[in-house]
């Protein structure tokens, strides 16, 4: 009976010790799933600074926890022609990664904002520029793995 007993707790440890190693493998990855409002309108002559995005939502897609380490953006016109940035700013938040399949953490990044004076002084009234945010994550355990997400955010020039 001791022999079946020592058994099976080796063949627990062996499948448990297996488990973790495909678990500490995994780089992390990251995907954002709600961003509100997707889209901003400016005019010439507007005096609000910044587009304001109030909630982003980031979620893990595996077991691996991260922190949001930072976001970057770029501005760009209708024909995809780089006009402004890169820039960033730093942000810390930590993404739990996935414990169980029906329940998943949601990271919440509040009160984004992009500056809007690039757009203005670069498009024509009537026309639109994207912005491209991503966002980088490192990986809690190794802190050397990292992921991006990215994300396209559309600024329209209203016309006078």
């Amino acid at each position: 009976m001791k022999r079946i007993l020592v058994l099976l707790g080796v063949i627990m440890l062996f499948v448990a010790c297996d488990y973790a190693t495909e678990n500490v493998e995994l780089k992390p990855d990251i995907e954002v799933v709600y961003m509100n409002p997707i889209g901003w309108y400016t005019f010439l002559g507007d005096t609000t600074p910044q587009a304001d995005i109030e909630t982003v939502d980031i979620v893990a897609m595996n077991s691996v926890d991260c922190y949001l380490e930072k976001v970057t953006w770029e501005y760009y016109d209708e024909s995809g022609n780089l006009f402004y940035g890169p820039d960033e700013m730093a942000i810390f938040s930590k993404i739990n990664g996935i414990v169980d399949p029906a329940y998943v953490c949601t990271t919440t990044i509040n009160d984004l904002r992009l500056p809007l004076l690039p757009v203005q002084n670069n498009i024509d009234p009537g026309h639109s520029a994207r912005v491209l945010l991503r966002f980088i994550a490192v990986d809690e355990y190794w802190g050397s793995r990292y992921d991006t997400c990215t994300v396209w955010y559309g600024i329209y020039m209203w016309p006078q």
